[in-house]
C-alpha cells in the first residue's frame, strides 16, 4: 500500500509537470507561429530539432539506464554520489563535443543566420545535460524536482509573451525553448548538495565511465533510433522542404506530441517501481503491466479518435488560415498516442525491466533502418505528409515486432490470447 501510494505521489508530482508542459505550449505555440510567421517558425523547427538531437545523444539514455541504477543503489548514499558524479561528467564532455561540431557543421554548409540559430537553441542542450530529472527519479524523489520544473517553466513561457513580438525575434524566441530547464537546472544545485552532504564526491575513474557507457549503451542504440525516426526526420525535411512547409509539420507534430506526453508521468512513475518489481517478483510485474495495459488502451483510442475529428477547427482556431495544411497533416498523426502507449508498455516497462536490452535496441535499430528507406521516397512524393505517413508505419513496426519478441518468449503484457509466463 505504501509503495501504491508512492507511485501514486511520483506520478502525480510528474504528471505537475507534463500538465504544464502540455497547457504552456499550447498557448505559447501558437502565439509564436502567428507572430513569427510560417518562414520563420520554419528555421527555429529546424534549428530545434538539431538541438535536440545532440540533446538525445548527450543524454546517452541515462535517463533509463541512471534512473535504474539509482533505483537499485538508493540505499547506498556514496554509490549514488559517484553515480551521479560519473554519469554528469559523460553528459557534459558529450555536450561539448557534440555540441562544438554541430554548430561547426552548421556554419560550414548553413547560412550565418542559421547557426546563430542553432546557437540559441543550445540552451535546450545545456538543460538537458545538466538538469538531474534521472537523479530524482531513480530515488522517488519527484515532488520537489517537480515543482523546479513547473516554476522554472512559467518563466520561461511569460519571458516569451513579454519579449517576442516581431519576425526578427526568432533568435531569442529559440533559446527561450529550452530556457525553463536550463532555469531548473540551475535551481536543482542546492538540491544535489543536499543530497550529498556528508558524502564524498570524488572524480569518476576510468572504469566507472567505461562501465556507465557499457551500461547504457544499448538504451543508448534505442534512444538513438527513436531519435532518428522522430526529431531526426524534422532535421531531414527541413533539407527537403521550405521552412514555411517545415513549419506547417513542425506545428502538426508538436500538437500530437504533446497529446503523447500526458503518458509521460505515469511512465516515469512507473519505470522505477516496474525495474526493482522485475528483479524481486517478475510475476507481479508481469501483472502489472498487463493491469496498465487494460487500462489504458482503450482512454489511448479514444483520445486518437478525438484528435482525428477535432483537427481543422482546432488548428484553424489555434494557428490561423496560414496553418491550414498542419490539420491534414495531424490527421495522419493520430494513431501515434496510442501506439505510443503500446509500444512504452512493451518496451520500456517490460523489455528493459526484464534485461533485454539488446532485443529492445535491435528491434528500434532496424525501426531507424525502416525509417530511412520509406521516409526519404515518401517526402519527395507526398511532400510532409509523406513524413507523417512514415512516422506511423515506423511506429506500427516497433509495436508489433515488440510484441512478436515478447510473445515468443511468453512475456506479452498486451496480448488478449496468451497466458503470459509467470
Amino acid at each position: 500500500m505504501k509503495k501504491t501510494r508512492k507511485i501514486t505521489e511520483n506520478a502525480l508530482a510528474l504528471g505537475a509537470v507534463q500538465i504544464m508542459g502540455l497547457i504552456l505550449p499550447f498557448l505559447a505555440l501558437p502565439y509564436l507561429a502567428r507572430t513569427l510567421g510560417p518562414e520563420q517558425m520554419g528555421h527555429m523547427a529546424f534549428a530545434l530539432a538539431a538541438a535536440q538531437a545532440i540533446s538525445i545523444l548527450v543524454d546517452y539514455g541515462f535517463n533509463f539506464s541512471g534512473t535504474k541504477a539509482i533505483s537499485i543503489n538508493r540505499d547506498d548514499n556514496q554509490k549514488i554520489a559517484n553515480l551521479w558524479a560519473t554519469i554528469t561528467t559523460i553528459k557534459i564532455a558529450s555536450a561539448l563535443i557534440l555540441g562544438f561540431a554541430g554548430w561547426f557543421v552548421t556554419a560550414a554548409f548553413q547560412s550565418e543566420s542559421q547557426a546563430l540559430l542553432l546557437a540559441c537553441s543550445y540552451t535546450t542542450l545545456i538543460g538537458t545535460t545538466l538538469f538531474p530529472q534521472w537523479l530524482f527519479q531513480g530515488l522517488e524523489k519527484l515532488k520537489i524536482v517537480s515543482t523546479i520544473q513547473v516554476f522554472s517553466r512559467i518563466i520561461a513561457f511569460a519571458l516569451i509573451f513579454i519579449l517576442i513580438k516581431e519576425p526578427g525575434d526568432v533568435y531569442l524566441a529559440t533559446a527561450l525553448q529550452g530556457g525553463g530547464l536550463m532555469i531548473g537546472s540551475a535551481i536543482c544545485i542546492p538540491l544535489i548538495i543536499k543530497i550529498f552532504k556528508g558524502t564524498k564526491l570524488i572524480s569518476p575513474k576510468k572504469e566507472d565511465i567505461v562501465t556507465q557507457l557499457k551500461s547504457g549503451w544499448h538504451v543508448f542504440l534505442s534512444t538513438a533510433a527513436i531519435n532518428a525516426y522522430t526529431t531526426c526526420n524534422t532535421f531531414f525535411l527541413g533539407l527537403m522542404v521550405s521552412p514555411a512547409n517545415l513549419a506547417q509539420f513542425h506545428v502538426a507534430e508538436k500538437l500530437i506530441r504533446a497529446a503523447q506526453a500526458l503518458y509521460s508521468p505515469i511512465s516515469n512513475a512507473i519505470y522505477p517501481h516496474i525495474s526493482k518489481m522485475a528483479t524481486e517478483n517478475p510475476a507481479e510485474a508481469l501483472k502489472f503491466n498487463r493491469k496498465l495495459t487494460t487500462i489504458l488502451t482503450p482512454l489511448a483510442l479514444i483520445g486518437s479518435a478525438v484528435i482525428f475529428f477535432i483537427s481543422d477547427i482546432l488548428v484553424s482556431t489555434m494557428f490561423g488560415s496560414e496553418y491550414k495544411e498542419a490539420a491534414k497533416i495531424l490527421k495522419i498523426l493520430c494513431p501515434l498516442p496510442t501506439l505510443i502507449i503500446l509500444s512504452n508498455i512493451l518496451g520500456i516497462q517490460t523489455m528493459l525491466p526484464f534485461g533485454m536490452e539488446k532485443e529492445f535496441s535491435k528491434i528500434l535499430l532496424s525501426s531507424a533502418i525502416l525509417n530511412f528507406a520509406i521516409f526519404f521516397p515518401l517526402v519527395y512524393f507526398y511532400d510532409v505528409k509523406g513524413a507523417a505517413i512514415a512516422n506511423v508505419c515506423v511506429e506500427i513496426f516497433v509495436t508489433a515486432i515488440m510484441a512478436k519478441t515478447l510473445t515468443l518468449l511468453n512475456k506479452n503484457p498486451i496480448s488478449i490470447t496468451q497466458k503470459i509466463n509467470y
